[in-house]
């Protein structure tokens, strides 16, 4: 398994409807997009404001097990920056699945 975590402070532009990650995932996403299946990426935030975090996790036999292995990732960064939001799942495998707060 491999976990990958982000955190990254950045400046947003406009949020797209397009099936694509949010512009200020770019690096985020070639990062998790070099993991194996099963993976799974999850944010504490939103990328089209200031501040948030990331953690991605690969390699796994379940997706399941990609899931909570993001998912720890990020809450332990959210710790760390003493964030409010809650994180969530960003993408699954190929698949972009967070539809914004």
């Amino acid at each position: 398994m491999r976990t990958v975590s982000l955190a990254l402070w950045v400046g947003i532009g406009c949020a797209s409807d397009a099936p694509s990650p949010h512009e200020s995932l770019a690096a985020v996403w070639t990062a998790y997009q070099e993991l194996q299946d099963e993976r799974a990426l999850a944010i504490a935030g939103d990328p089209r404001r200031h501040r948030w975090v990331s953690a991605a996790s690969g390699g796994h036999d379940l997706r399941s097990e990609a899931e909570e292995g993001a998912l720890t990732g990020c809450r332990s960064r959210r710790a760390a920056r003493r964030m409010q939001a809650a994180c969530v799942l960003y993408a699954v495998g190929d698949e972009i699945v967070w539809d914004g707060p």
